[in-house]
């Protein structure tokens, strides 16, 4: 893969010594801006998910396109779905990485029209679909065979997959979440939902967005965990007039990132990377990119390594659809200057 016209190497080692590898181009972040810890991964590509050793990132073309991986060691990128044959009109809107190797995928003929589907690690046959259209992405668990969706954003299921004679199913559903019966504090909530992970280490709580908006018309997200057990739902951000939907979450299960528009609060098309922490109190959140700095760019869809080390994450237009991306990033946390280590 070459980026400038020249080869680009990213390696674990090297991140954050690279000074930025892209153009300054329509569409694409100004190198100069990036500062030490952010480093450019691809020239394209949306919704990032880490390969289960941490090696790759794969990612999907565009909304609708295809699924690819790059490895974060030499930059190459491998094509995953472009292989398998399928209806015409139909592409792919999420991977996400099971945790017995397969990937979990969405498609279909629209983003409000996706299936899940699993395909075998091996890349040696189809995606299996599921007969269950989904609305947005899922949350999956990274130790177990576990996944939350959403049909409508109106309620959120939980369900085991299970293989029978190799073909995966989905068993065990659970309704964790009806929009009509949310209400924490006092406070009810009425908005569309979106699940996005179970957290960690004991997986015994999802992490899910309630959105909604504000008098205004503005767009807004908190973001919400629920007791799998109780059924118990705390407000983890606590911040009814800004933009707050949760992304990748921390191993430890202490902090999650969020999207966020807390330093220009103005809605989705502001915003930023902060990592929040899910103690109950909505103070503890702090800003990671500036990408928005720069007039028609923010900085979206983290996603953490499972170690804690990187986030992997996307550029786009502000004035793109949600989840639009334009090439991926990688920060190194560890070179974080202080005080948002």
């Amino acid at each position: 893969m070459t980026r400038n016209g020249g080869p680009m190497t990213v390696g674990l080692l090297a991140l954050g010594l690279v000074a930025g590898a892209a153009s300054a181009g329509a569409g694409t972040f100004p190198r100069e801006k990036l500062p030490p810890h952010i480093t450019p991964l691809t020239d394209v590509g949306q919704r990032a998910e880490w390969s289960l050793d941490g090696t790759r990132v794969l990612f999907l073309t565009r909304a609708g396109g295809e699924v690819r991986e790059v490895d974060v060691e030499t930059g190459e990128e491998r094509p995953i779905t472009e292989r398998f044959e399928r209806p015409e009109g139909w592409g792919f809107y999420r991977v996400m990485c099971l945790a017995n190797g397969d990937y979990l995928l969405t498609g279909g003929p629209a983003r409000k029209e996706a299936y899940l589907q699993i395909l075998d690690k091996s890349l040696t046959r189809p995606p299996v679909v599921l007969d269950e259209v989904i609305a947005e992405g899922p949350a999956v668990s990274r130790t177990r065979m576990k996944i939350a969706w959403t049909r409508k954003q109106d309620k959120i299921w939980t369900a085991d997959l299970v293989y029978e004679d190799g073909v995966p199913r989905l068993a065990n559903r659970k309704l964790v979440i009806d929009n009509s019966r949310v209400e924490v504090d006092g406070v009810r909530y009425e908005g569309m939902v979106e699940p996005q992970s179970f957290r960690p280490p004991e997986e015994r709580e999802l992490i899910w967005a309630q959105y909604g908006s504000t008098e205004a018309g503005i767009f807004t997200s908190e973001v919400m965990g629920v007791n799998l057990e109780t059924g118990k739902i705390v407000n983890y951000s606590r911040a009814p007039n800004q933009y707050d939907e949760p992304e990748g979450i921390f191993p430890d299960g202490r902090h999650t990132l969020i999207e966020c528009d807390h330093h220009n609060p103005k809605g989705t098309s502001q915003i930023e990377l902060y990592r929040l922490r899910l103690d109950g109190t909505g103070q503890d959140s702090v800003r990671l990119t500036h990408f928005s700095d720069v007039e028609g760019f923010r900085a979206s869809n983290p996603v953490v390594r499972d170690d804690g080390r990187f986030i992997a994450f996307q550029e786009s237009r502000s004035d793109s659809p949600p989840g639009s991306g334009d090439g991926l990033y990688l920060l190194d946390l560890e070179r974080l200057p202080d005080p948002e280590r």
